[in-house]
């Protein structure tokens, strides 16, 4: 059960629900080139290396949404899109 924290994105502050619902929005804008670039620069190490398929995961219960994957990705493989 997750804690009933919050976290802000931008001016608004989400509930662990709400911020878990922003990132199961995260969705493929262009082919991932597996760079790492996502990984490295989560801050609650959500994204690994799926050791079968060789492809990026996310974990959405470590995941808050904050965007840094979507921001930093070099290739466009990662966006946010508001859920309204």
């Amino acid at each position: 059960m997750a804690k009933s924290v919050c976290t802000v994105v931008g001016d608004r502050r989400l509930s662990v629900a709400e911020a878990a619902a922003e990132a199961r929005r995260c969705t493929a804008a262009s082919p991932c080139l597996y760079c790492d670039v996502c990984q490295l620069m989560c801050p609650d190490l959500a994204i690994t290396r799926d050791t079968e398929s060789g492809g990026i995961r996310i974990d959405l219960d470590f995941c808050k949404g904050c965007g840094l994957c979507a921001h930093y990705c070099p290739h466009a493989a990662i966006s946010m899109v508001v859920d309204e």
